[in-house]
């Protein structure tokens, strides 16, 4: 404020000089036109005259800036003094500013990496923009076909500098220098590339001639983080023959360091040109003429703004070119509108970006919660030394400081020790943001986490610090700009301790009830994760290994593929210490998840009511004993139910209650959208089970034959006698003798399946933050209180002294004080339960198996709260007994 009144003060003298040059001026100038010169002249002839004036006003304006900066600096240096003179002060106050911003920093860094960050290695990435479409009958998809690609891409020019498209992470088989490896694929269009602004590391990218003709242009440019993992960043691999799911390609070259794909999330590791798509499908489809939104080969299409376009100045143009298409294509285009988004590393979408902002800002709110914190324990330190320097500030004040003076002065060292705990806080946010990065996510897909700090995360730190700063020391400079000079003088050194017990009370309880509820909400994680953990899954996941391939990456046919699955379960059946062995289109809880629209026989739909919908699966026969999930009614899958004979299902429990409610289900029939020229029968009923969401219930779900529905990639499910991992190496032989060429992926069990970040790894990593936050709570609770009781406890020396000489016993003594810090943690224990209940149901939503008024864990932490702070209580008020009566009263 001060600074603000000395702008304003500074700006009023400027029109006072300003008002008296132009009267000067323009009376010299009135003489000189009398004089007989003209006006021209006259006017030229006075600026001169009195251009000393101005001279005098700048003068004046650098004296008046030059004093003020001379006394910021002397403020800064006497700060500094100061804090030198109180180093244990100094170190308590900027750690625990440290741990408050480092938190956050930690924190906004996630934020800012999913929501803000533009696409790293892309030139002028805030222009890159998402399109999608919202469907006229509701819903939204982000996929289209090559030809609408082609018409969005000319009817947009005038918003769009360029459009291009790509479909969006394949899993390939790459085969190259005789090995078999794994690759993560998108299939771009040709202008891909040179829309993005990107250049090679090595060798070239693909062209915007290329990838136009099916099959014409068989190349294949690698990502540098895939370079250098598989082939040591050799140079020499552009040029390098090679082969992707069977098909002869020729590496052209590597992406630059750092650029990591359209979703920065997502580390791709291979880019082909989109006509590949057509050499490299199963039935190969050419997806380059076809124009149906059903298109397996769909292409998220991105855009890149003209420059000085804004966003929404796209929407109209959009909204035609969805208008047309619709007219034009009506049996094909149900479009209502189409929408562009920008680009970041979240995926894109609006139904996965509310629940990331969500997340996002819950644990922004408890890293500012802790940040809170801090700031209550250093506010209650300044005011403690504020108490200890007001004799100090009386005799400045006497000596004729101003009162403005005295708080900017305790506002400057304020200020500054936050600045210094931003400095702490931003190496402590850059060492948990590296952490952060590390994490193995476990999943097989290739997460590519990047929390580096850039501007604006130093610049939210330091924002963080600078309101900190004047947070913390506002308090204490405004109680010793009001202090009264003359008692304080004639005190003799000695402190008040009424009114400034209580607000420091007052603050401890506010921190007491801060921690309570970070430690409750860290709880409720961990409880939420312990649900999740020990859940009914309705299988068994312990003793099974999971082998992942898909033979098309190998070049096998269709009918090639499902002779080698079935002949490769009957060899490894037949190895010593396997229970059983089956394959799965999709392994429960795993990456991929199938889900279907079907018809049943004899139940009609009714107008705008939802098509019945149920999750599905093709596996072989053998898998429900694999997988210990047992079968209630019917049979398994036979070796007799083949492609050629009657198509065949099993459902579970919870199809069975909502599609035949109070009926058989065995012999009922129904269809699948996924293949509408076969009936499903129903043969069997299976026991619930957990397949594609680990929360929620357990929605209807169907398993089909999977000699009679033939999918790739599949996964080999292997039971074992004995520890799974000690038979990996001979089944990975078996594999490799029945197809040398085919590579074999996500070798693991089924329990480190379920521990991956497709699975509970969210689970853990909210409630390892959450617990971390609660720690952090707790530890500055426990500072608060042991500093407030132990300041307490010197105050009152002379105070113990005479009750110990008048007979007080050292119990009494000691109950005293700890009756004082009992009251404070019950009072800030009561305001935090209250607190937290009251956000109970928003926590819920971030819950499993747990509400988030679990009493369980309320009373926990209360009773944990409660004794770690007795004894932060106990520490204080026990030394306190042990003063010298004697020594007590010629205290001071």
């Amino acid at each position: 404020m001060q600074w603000l009144r000395r702008l304003f003060a500074r700006e009023k003298l400027d029109k006072q000089l300003d008002a008296e040059l132009r009267f000067h001026v323009e009376q010299q100038t009135a003489e000189n036109v009398a004089a007989g010169m003209s006006s021209a002249e006259a006017r030229r002839r006075a600026l001169a005259q009195f251009g000393g004036l101005e001279y005098m006003k700048e003068e004046t304006r650098d004296a008046r800036g030059t004093q003020f900066v001379e006394s910021l600096l002397q403020d800064i240096r006497f700060a500094f003094r100061m804090l030198r003179k109180s180093p244990g002060f100094t170190v308590v106050v900027v750690l625990t500013l440290a741990l408050g911003i480092g938190a956050n920093t930690a924190i906004f860094s996630v934020v800012d990496w999913l929501l803000l960050r533009p696409l790293p290695g892309v030139k002028d990435a805030g222009q890159m923009t998402y399109l999608s479409v919202q469907l006229k009958e509701g819903g939204t998809h982000r996929q289209f076909s090559y030809p609408n690609f082609e018409d969005i891409r000319k009817q947009s020019a005038s918003v769009f500098s360029d459009v291009a498209g790509l479909q969006l992470f394949q899993r390939d088989g790459l085969r190259a220098e005789g090995k078999n490896l794994r690759i993560w694929t998108n299939y771009v269009t040709g202008n891909y590339f040179e829309m993005l602004g990107v250049r090679p590391a090595v060798g070239r990218l693909i062209l915007p001639s290329e990838g136009k003709v099916a099959g014409a242009d068989p190349v294949l440019v690698l990502s540098y983080s895939y370079w250098q993992a598989q082939f040591g960043g050799d140079p020499s691999v552009v040029g390098m023959k090679a082969t992707v799911n069977g098909q002869p390609v020729t590496i052209i070259g590597v992406t630059p360091k750092g650029f990591s794909g359209t979703l920065a999330i997502l580390d791709t590791q291979g880019y082909l040109p989109f006509g590949m798509a057509n050499a490299i499908s199963v039935d190969k489809s050419d997806f380059l003429t076809n124009r149906g939104e059903t298109n397996d080969a769909g292409l998220m299409l991105i855009a890149r703004l003209k420059p000085r376009v804004k966003l929404a100045a796209a929407q109209p143009v959009l909204n035609v070119v969805a208008e047309q298409l619709a007219e034009k294509y009506p049996k094909i285009d149900s479009w209502k509108s189409m929408h562009a988004a920008k680009l970041t590393a979240a995926p894109p979408g609006n139904d996965s970006l509310p629940v990331i902002a969500a997340i996002a800002g819950l644990f922004l709110s408890l890293a500012g919660l802790v940040l809170l914190l801090a700031c209550v324990n250093v506010a209650n330190l300044l005011l403690v030394r504020a108490g200890a320097r007001s004799r100090e500030m009386a005799v400045r004040a006497a000596l004729g400081a101003g009162k403005k003076r005295l708080m900017r002065q305790l506002l400057t060292e304020s200020i500054l020790l936050a600045l210094l705990g931003c400095a702490g806080g931003i190496v402590l946010g850059i060492v948990a943001s590296r952490a952060l990065s590390s994490i193995n996510v476990g999943s097989a897909v290739p997460f590519r986490l990047d929390f580096n700090f850039n501007w604006r995360v130093f610049a939210y730190a330091f924002t963080a610090a600078l309101f900190t700063g004047i947070a913390v020391g506002l308090v204490p400079a405004l109680r010793a700009s009001r202090s009264n000079l003359n008692e304080i003088l004639h005190e003799g050194g000695r402190t008040s301790t009424g009114g400034q017990q209580r607000l420091r009370n007052t603050l401890v309880g506010a921190q007491v009830a801060g921690s309570l509820m970070l430690l409750v909400i860290a709880g409720l994680f961990v409880r939420s994760l312990q649900k999740v953990q020990h859940m009914d899954l309705g299988f068994d996941p312990s003793h099974v290994l999971n082998f992942s391939m898909d033979p098309h990456e190998a070049g096998y046919s269709s009918a090639k593929g499902a002779q080698f699955f079935h002949d490769l379960v009957e060899r490894v059946r037949a190895l010593p210490g396997v229970h059983s062995a089956s394959i799965a289109a999709s392994v429960p809880l795993g990456l991929n998840t199938l889900d279907s629209t079907i018809k049943i026989a004899g139940h009609e739909v009714a107008q705008g009511r939802e098509a019945p919908a149920a999750g599905y699966d093709a596996v072989t026969p053998g898998y429900f004993e694999t997988l210990h999930i047992a079968i209630l009614q019917g049979r398994d899958f036979l070796e007799s139910d083949t492609k050629d004979s009657q198509h065949v299902a099993i459902i579970n429990e919870a199809m069975a209650r909502k599609y035949w409610p109070g009926q058989d289900p065995i012999g009922q029939q129904f269809t699948s959208e996924e293949d509408s020229n076969h009936t499903l029968q129903i043969v069997g009923v299976v026991k619930d089970s957990r397949t594609d969401d680990i929360t929620g219930r357990v929605q209807p779900f169907f398993y089909q034959a999977f000699a009679q529905k033939f999918m790739t990639p599949a996964t080999l499910q292997v039971r074992t006698v004995a520890a799974p991992e000690s038979m990996a190496s001979g089944i990975l032989e078996v594999i490799r003798v029945a197809a040398p060429a085919l590579p074999v992926f996500d070798v693991q069990t089924m329990t480190q399946s379920l521990g991956t970040f497709d699975t509970i790894g969210p689970f853990q990593l909210g409630a390892g933050l959450a617990a971390s936050l609660g720690i952090l709570g707790l530890i500055l609770a426990v500072l608060g209180i042991y500093g407030v009781v132990s300041y307490a406890a010197s105050q009152r020396t002379h105070e113990i002294g005479i009750r110990m000489a008048l007979g007080a016993q050292p119990a009494q003594i000691l109950g005293m004080f700890l009756r004082q810090g009992l009251l404070i943690v019950g009072v800030g224990t009561s305001v935090g339960i209250v607190a937290t209940l009251a956000i109970s149901r928003v926590l819920s939503s971030f819950l499993v198996g747990v509400t988030g008024s679990d009493p369980f864990t309320y009373a926990g932490v209360s009773i944990l709260l409660a004794i770690v702070t007795l004894a932060a209580c106990y520490i204080p008020a026990r030394r306190a007994t042990k003063v010298d009566p004697m020594v007590a009263l010629r205290y001071e």
